[in-house]
């Protein structure tokens, strides 16, 4: 709790980093007297046990939310505190101990985390709903939410979903996850395309109809209709930013599961930069680009970068004297001078149809957001033949599948060899955590089975080891990997005598093509992720791991 108004304190102060709270054990103002001393490590971090005093009845509701941590001593507490002078704090922690205290400064971040971490996300208000004996099922009536007093049961769901939010963006979460189980509620964030679940706060299951209810209220979807799959959109704004969600409920046997896609809407920058090519990527993409027409495709899972590559590709070449026209399931970033199209099915405005009115329109450049029938195929290379430029995607696990998934929608090899110019797989690594970033060496053979090219860049690379900073993974953010195909004239001729995928990626490879893999070593060695990492993205390249156990990796001295 953060007091206004500053006043000198002549009290002791010491100093510590204290990485590890997150780790403590949790007690309780009336378990004091059964708390175990504090530890000491070789690695300079000192353990606390966490106590909060929100739940104390001897305070105001305004004082309940003092984080601090404790140690016993002989005559005295051990409390870390972020606040020094919050002396109604420091009289309320006396009060309550009946000892005296001796203070420890910590960094506000790791005690608020800490807390977090220990009780649940949202543990204050989830005690302040359960003091409240109104129903929670009267929140599926409401249509808006206006009352914020804290007394009131619906103010209190109200922010505790905002609070679930708000930690999300905080985290740099994709997606969230609210889930029915038997007998529980569980919260997961997708950080980095992994997911992580959240610490709540037990008994969450009774407030579920509630949780799911006001989300979809945010959501404008019908709260009463509990039996069908939905689909909804909000836009908040959290930390000086705008943020689109997309919304989607499915019914299960435990009740309804919600999934909200966070997309950001602040300012973007889309230029190569931000792609991070190698010089021989971007020469080739860029000689691409410069074409007239033809297609050039995209390939990847969902959630791979594709619509950000796409951008990019598409802010290289915008300027005036191009007329360039999107059509998009959603529209999920606005480009300034772009004529963007959302897809609508609900009212029959589909990819197909409306690439036929856009061709109307005169376009140089279009870009379909998926290409997923023979219809919007074959729209697409009719485009391509009279002289336009078409981007698109597909879902492959590598380049070379395009083109077998655009033969068995029965597009006509030849069309195909002849119109579509590349195709360009792309998966994201996650990037190594720069706070607790370490050298290490790695067995040789373990570099031998998964093929890494030992002689040319050798066995010692960077690795995290793992600190809050990174919610203990090692990895913080995300960079793409690529495998760019260009349809080459021997390529060409296995097409048109429709040969499998494997032969096509063989002749690929001989005609210059870097696979997924091979890229991936290159961000291992500059330093931006891991070989674990590159195995775990790659698993469906040519070379495969028979083995999913992790190298132990040895400390480089």
């Amino acid at each position: 709790m953060a007091v206004h108004g500053l006043a000198r304190c002549s009290i002791p102060v010491r100093w510590t980093s204290n990485a590890s709270l997150a780790r403590s054990e949790i007690s309780s103002a009336c378990q004091l007297s059964r708390s175990t001393p504090r530890r000491s490590t070789g690695r300079r971090c000192r353990f606390y046990r966490a106590v909060s005093f929100f739940n104390t009845t001897s305070c105001p509701s305004r004082q309940r939310k003092i984080p601090s941590c404790f140690e016993v001593k002989e005559n005295a507490v051990v409390l870390a505190t972020y606040d020094l002078f919050n002396s109604v704090g420091r009289q309320l922690a006396s009060q309550l101990l009946k000892k005296p205290a001796e203070w420890v400064l910590v960094p506000r971040a790791q005690l608020l985390r800490a807390i977090k971490t220990l009780y649940g996300i949202g543990a204050e208000t989830f005690d302040e709903i359960l003091k409240t004996n109104r129903s929670f099922e009267v929140l599926q009536g409401a249509e808006t939410a206006t009352d914020l007093n804290a007394d009131d049961p619906e103010a209190s769901v109200v922010k505790f979903v905002n609070q679930i939010i708000r930690e999300a963006i905080v985290e740099r979460a994709t997606d969230i996850h609210v889930e029915p189980l038997e007998n529980d509620l569980r919260i997961r964030y997708r950080i980095d395309g992994i997911l992580h679940e959240v610490a709540v706060p037990p008994q969450l299951r009774v407030l579920q109809s509630a949780i799911i209810s006001r989300l979809k209220v945010m959501s404008h979807m019908d709260i009463a209709e509990r039996r069908l799959p939905q689909d909804g959109r909000m836009n908040l704004q959290a930390n000086n930013q705008n943020i689109d969600v997309r919304v989607s409920t499915i019914p299960t046997v435990n009740g309804e599961s919600i999934s909200l896609r966070l997309l950001s809407r602040g300012e973007q920058q889309f230029n190569f930069e931000r792609l991070d090519l190698s010089e021989k990527q971007e020469k080739i993409i860029r000689q691409l680009l410069a074409q007239a027409n033809g297609i050039i495709l995209l390939t990847g899972p969902t959630g791979c970068g594709k619509s950000t590559s796409l951008y990019c590709f598409l802010s290289s070449i915008n300027s005036v004297q191009r007329r360039i026209i999107t059509i998009e399931e959603p529209v999920e970033y606005r480009l300034p001078g772009v004529s963007q199209i959302d897809v609508k099915p609900e009212i029959d405005l589909t990819f197909a149809k409306g690439l036929r009115h856009i061709l109307r329109q005169d376009p140089n450049v279009v870009m379909v957001g998926e290409i997923r029938d023979i219809e919007t195929a074959d729209i697409a290379i009719r485009a391509a033949m009279t002289g336009h430029l078409v981007f698109s995607t597909l879902h492959t696990n590598d380049a070379v599948g395009g083109i077998t998934r655009l033969l068995d929608m029965d597009v006509e090899p030849f069309l195909l060899a002849s119109v579509v110019k590349s195709f360009i797989a792309q998966r994201l690594v996650r990037t190594i955590c720069p706070e607790c970033v370490q050298w290490v060496d790695y067995p040789r053979e373990y570099l031998a089975e998964i093929a890494f090219p030992v002689k040319e860049l050798g066995t010692r690379f960077q690795r995290g080891a793992g600190c809050d900073q990174c919610r203990q993974t090692g990895y913080q953010g995300r960079a793409a990997i690529y495998e760019i195909c260009l349809v080459t004239e021997p390529l060409r001729k296995l097409i048109m005598r429709k040969c499998d995928g494997g032969e096509l990626k063989q002749c690929a490879i001989a005609e210059g093509m870097e696979t997924l893999r091979q890229d991936g070593w290159r961000r291992v060695a500059q330093g931006k992720t891991t070989i674990e990492e590159v195995v775990r993205v790659t698993q469906t390249d040519e070379v495969m791991v028979e083995t999913t156990e992790e190298a132990e990796p040895v400390m480089a001295g």
